[in-house]
């Protein structure tokens, strides 16, 4: 992974502040879960967790109080 796509000051800044690589968050999936599982994330900000779920064939069910992150989260998750 780049070691600027976890840094909280990039220049070129897009999103959430603390965006995790997806291929990260896959591997983590696989891992802990089956297709056709629910996976929940309580804190979903940009939606990587729900693409992942998405992509992997998992269902996915999250939460985000930031109004402009959940809007940023939907579509992210409806484009995939």
């Amino acid at each position: 992974y780049k070691d600027d796509v976890l840094s909280f000051k990039r220049k070129n800044f897009k999103g959430h502040p603390t965006r995790k690589p997806r291929e990260l968050i896959d591997e983590f999936i696989k891992m802990s879960s089956s297709e056709g599982d629910l996976i929940y994330d309580p804190f979903m900000g940009s939606g990587t967790t729900g693409e992942s779920c998405k992509l992997l064939n998992r269902n996915f069910i999250g939460n985000e109080l930031n109004g402009n992150y959940f809007k940023l989260a939907e579509n992210r998750i409806n484009a995939t």
